[in-house]
């Protein structure tokens, strides 16, 4: 995987000297921005949340410490950067946090960035698991983990409205208006979720019978609660008349 990180300095030499090591000896990173101050760095966190932030503690009006303090609650990792060995390392090592210091050694880099990336992985199987419990737990309120980018999404079953596949590829729209494309066929899809209410109403078609409003005979379409119409095949329209006459 991928990890998103931001760098936060407030010396673009630094900031560069930093992106320059990590694109060429620690390329599992992938820099969505930089920022030369804790305003910067606050909106850019919030913009484009990280899995990774590299932070410089020394700097101008505020340091990385008070960015912290900013934001209380966060899910990001955090690598210190220092060109100092002061008090503050010595709390940061009390507090077990990662930190490297300037001039910049690139195999401390990679062995920080290694540790974090460890950490990382744990939460997400963490997070699996968790789902596995809940499911397991409550069999008749699923909730399915859809892979989008480098990242897992736990959604709710009943809260997709539709699939529709695109070759190895399906599209996963949502009430709320959201959409995911996933790596997975729609036959996968088929597979995992026809138990809960889903029924294949076209080769690139499959729809949550809890959202459909009405079977249209006359164009052999399905009125979805949200205003959308999808095509039933004809070969498909006996299942999905006898599936809606069950719900």
């Amino acid at each position: 995987m991928k990890l998103k990180s931001i760098i936060v300095d407030d010396e673009k030499h630094g900031r560069e000297n930093l992106a320059g090591i990590l694109r060429e000896y620690c390329t599992e990173v992938e820099l969505l921005g930089e920022a030369a101050s804790v305003e910067a760095a606050l909106s850019l966190i919030r913009e484009q949340p990280p899995h990774l932030v590299f932070l410089d503690i020394e700097m101008p009006r505020a340091n990385g410490f008070q960015l912290l303090e900013h934001l209380q609650d966060f899910s990001f990792e955090v690598i210190f950067v220092t060109a100092y060995d002061n008090y503050a390392i010595k709390a940061i090592r009390f507090s077990a946090a990662d930190y490297i210091l300037k001039p910049i050694n690139r195999n401390d880099l990679k062995v920080a960035v290694e540790k974090v990336a460890g950490r990382i992985r744990e939460k997400q199987e963490n997070h699996r698991m968790k789902q596995l419990y809940h499911n397991l737990s409550q069999p008749g309120n699923p909730r399915i983990g859809l892979p989008s980018g480098d990242r897992i999404e736990y959604v709710d079953v009943d809260k997709i409205v539709r699939c529709q596949g695109e070759g190895n590829y399906t599209h996963i729209y949502f009430e709320d208006g959201k959409h995911l494309l996933v790596a997975k066929t729609l036959v996968e899809f088929e597979d995992l979720l026809q138990e809960f209410g889903f029924v294949r109403a076209h080769k690139t078609h499959l729809v949550n019978l809890k959202h459909v409003e009405a079977f249209l005979k006359s164009g052999s379409l399905l009125n979805l609660k949200n205003g959308e119409q999808i095509p039933v095949s004809r070969r498909r329209k006996e299942n999905v008349v006898e599936r809606l006459k069950r719900k």
